[in-house]
């Protein structure tokens, strides 16, 4: 039996598969930066003919963002960007309040440096200074990520990972209502000071705060009022 050698392998599946991670992010980041609002319809030919490539790399693009939680398929309509219900946001809100205290605490057992968060919040504040919200989101994003990066644990990582994108959808969400966009790195800045100061039950205290101060201003933006039963009851448990 002859064996094909990996160098000699043919390479066109990943060609094909480079033209479908090129649409898949090039929609995704329109999805993130608020260019495809929620509840608006994709239509498979017209991204194929902006992005200037066939339809299927953009059926498979859009099956993954399926995947992710950014977009839903409705039968006999077609596929829009996902509208968040507000029992949506508030599990979203719980499992990150999860992992994210687990992560500080492990990263005040584990001694870690908390260098990489100084640096994200000082790119944060650049960005914000020059009026970049998408660039600021995805940094914000990057700065949770690496928190729990810092844990030391993979798998504590892997699944804040795989909410990456319903978590970096809501941040986008919740920082366009910001009139300053500074308060949102310097909101970042007494976490940080609790984990360098080693009290591991102030810098959960404090990562549960930064977490939930944004719900209610989130809830006002997309449905008009905060006076929803999901919202008071994830507020008033942390107070």
């Amino acid at each position: 039996m002859t064996r094909v050698s990996p160098s000699t392998r043919p390479l066109k599946r990943v060609t094909r598969t480079s033209i479908a991670d090129s649409a898949y992010e090039a929609i995704r980041d329109s999805i993130l930066q608020g260019r495809y609002p929620p509840g608006e319809q994709l239509v498979e030919a017209r991204l194929a003919a902006e992005l200037g490539v066939s339809r299927g790399p953009v059926r498979e693009a859009l099956g993954r963002l399926t995947e992710e939680g950014l977009l839903v398929d409705i039968l006999h309509r077609g596929t829009f960007v996902r509208e968040f219900e507000p029992g949506d946001l508030i599990d979203i809100y719980n499992v990150r309040i999860g992992l994210e205290s687990v992560a500080v605490r492990l990263v005040i057992g584990a001694g870690r440096p908390v260098g990489p968060l100084v640096s994200l919040v000082e790119d944060m504040r650049k960005a914000a200074r020059a009026g970049d919200l998408g660039r600021l989101s995805r940094l914000e994003f990057r700065f949770h990520e690496t928190l729990c990066d810092l844990s030391g644990n993979s798998v504590l990582a892997s699944v804040f990972r795989s909410i990456s994108s319903q978590v970096q959808m809501v941040l986008s969400l919740d920082n366009a209502s910001y009139s300053d966009p500074q308060e949102i790195p310097d909101e970042h800045v007494p976490l940080i000071e609790a984990i360098e100061a080693g009290d591991p039950e102030i810098a959960v205290e404090r990562i549960t705060q930064h977490i939930v101060c944004s719900v209610e201003p989130l809830f006002v933006r997309l449905y008009g009022h905060a006076d929803i039963p999901e919202a008071k009851r994830l507020i008033a448990s942390v107070k």
